[in-house]
Order: C-alpha cells, then structure tokens, then sequence
C-alpha cells in the first residue's frame, strides 16, 4: 500500500528546490568581462554582440563566447558578422584563459594580426579565416607552444611563413592557404606530425624541404604557387599519406621510380614531370587525370597514361 505524503517529506523537497534557487548563476571573471567589452567596442559595438553588454553582467551567459567550469572564457567565436569592423582587439590578450579564438567570414575585420595573441599560453586553437587582414604572420605567435591547430586562411597575410612553425610540438594542423605568402617553405615544416599541411594558392618559391619523418600525414597541399625542384621524397616507402596536391607548380622530376604509398586516397601532380610513367606501384590506381597537362622539360615525356590500364 502507498504511502501518503508526509509533511516532513514536503520540506525537504521544499528546501531541495529553495537551495537550487538560491545557488547564484556562473558568473565571469570581472577580467573577462573587462576584456569582452572592450573588444565589443573595437569592433565597432556590432549588433551581431548586442548580448554583450554591462547591464547583463554574467558574460558566460553572452552569445559567440563559452566558459569553463571556474567561469573563464575559453571560447571566442565570431562568424559571418558583416557589421564587425576594425581590427582585432589587442583587448583579446586579457581573456588569458582562452583556449579557442574564431573569427571567421568577417569581411569587416583589417589590419594585421596582433602579436598580443603570442600571450594567450592556453590558446590550442586559432582561427582568422576570410577576412580582410593583412601584414605577416607574427614571430611570436609561431612560438605559441599550445597550438594544435592554425588557419589563417583567405586573408591578405604577406610576407614569409615564419619558420617556428615547424617547431610547434603540438601543431598538427596548419591551414595557409589564398593569401599573398612569398619565400621558401620553411625546412621542417613539411613533416610527419602534420596531420594536415595547406599552403595553397600562395606565392611560395623554391624547393620542398627533404623530410625524413615516417609518421602519417592526411594531407599535404601546397598547389597554386611556385615551388621548384624534386619533391619524390615526400613519397618514401613506408609513410603512409592520403592526399598529396603539387599541382601548378614548377616541379620537375622523374616518375619512372617513384611508389607511391596504399594509403594515397588523391593525388594531382599537374607539373612539368618527366616519364615514363612506372607501371604498378600504385601509378594507375588513381586514374589518368592527376598526371595530365605535364610537359616534361628534361628527360622522357611522360607516356601515355591510358597504356598502363
């Protein structure tokens, strides 16, 4: 038989739901919020960060932004806002738990990236992508040994990709594509603990750094600029790569030895390559198309793909 309720059983559920009330919201570091707010009016107090305001002081209920358990922000994000303008607030660097920036498709946002990002020790993950900032990559923000991934894609950065990259023990992604970048690939960068490497649609010259790594890298993209010289060693037996795209370059090497590796899933080698094309070893697997339009200047043109089928 059931029993009936009890009053002793009415408040305790009473002071259950009273104590669940009275429990305060989190709330953000007074730092924070200093911080936020003085980004907001950088950028010109868009409406796209109305929720940023003094009157709701709790920042980590605010919109484009997430906190930790202790109430710091970790998480900045700030996308497809047409009514951001400026440029990227030095003001950032006070949000010094932040492990997470995005600013993404913000045509409003100019000028060069601040090397005050170099200062946000947490900082894993970065992205300022099709926007219109300009200038070089800073130094300092090369030796941000927290990274794990970079894209700094679709802007207007110029100047040389700086060569601390490359030592970066965490970087496993690093996407630099559709910018104005000119000079060599720094030696290292193209190495195994890249999971991803995009250096596409630049203005990059000279060859590609000799690495010896045999970890697993998933892509490797450096089309559309102006590389030079023998890239067959990023094909070494053993090293497993998925998707290799050297197309639009000035290469200019020799297949007839070359194995490419089982776990290659693309590949487009549009260059001017010398032949003749070796058969087996994977050249056929992925089809005709990665080997056309090559006009090979030393050596034996490359010979008719359709042959090895």
């Amino acid at each position: 038989m059931m029993m009936a309720p009890t009053a002793s059983s009415f408040l305790a559920v009473f002071l259950l739901v009273a104590a669940a009330a009275s429990t305060p919201a989190r709330s953000c570091a007074p730092s924070d919020l200093r911080a936020l707010l003085s980004m907001k009016q950088a950028l010109g107090n868009p409406a796209t960060l109305s929720s940023w305001s003094p009157s709701s002081p709790n920042c980590c209920a605010w919109d484009h932004l997430r906190c930790d358990d202790a109430g710091r922000v970790n998480n900045v994000f700030i996308d497809g806002a047409a009514d951001v303008h400026g440029q990227i607030p030095s003001a950032v660097a006070g949000l010094t738990a932040l492990m997470s920036l995005s600013l993404f498709r913000l045509p409003g946002l100019t000028g060069a990236i601040p090397p005050c990002l170099a200062g946000l020790s947490n900082l894993q993950f970065l992205t300022i992508s099709h926007t219109n900032v300009s200038g070089p990559i800073p130094e300092a923000l090369a030796r941000l040994r927290t990274l794990d991934s970079v894209d700094l894609s679709s802007n207007k950065l110029c100047g040389r990709i700086p060569a601390a990259f490359a030592d970066l023990p965490n970087l496993r992604s690093l996407d630099l594509q559709h910018n104005q970048l000119t000079g060599p690939i720094p030696a290292g960068l193209v190495q195994g603990q890249f999971r991803s490497l995009i250096l596409s649609y630049n203005q990059l010259s000279g060859p590609i750094p000799r690495d010896d790594a045999q970890d697993e890298i998933n892509t490797v993209d450096l089309s559309h600029n102006k590389l030079t010289g023998d890239p067959s060693h990023l094909f070494v037996p053993g090293r497993p790569i998925g998707k290799v795209d050297l197309s639009w370059n000035y290469l200019d090497f020799d297949l007839s030895k070359l194995v490419f590796p089982p776990e290659l899933t693309y590949l487009d080698l549009y260059n001017n390559l010398c032949g003749p094309l070796p058969r087996g070893h994977g050249v056929i697997k992925h089809g005709c198309k990665p080997y056309a339009h090559n006009q090979c200047r030393h050596g034996t043109p490359l010979a008719g793909c359709q042959d090895l089928s």
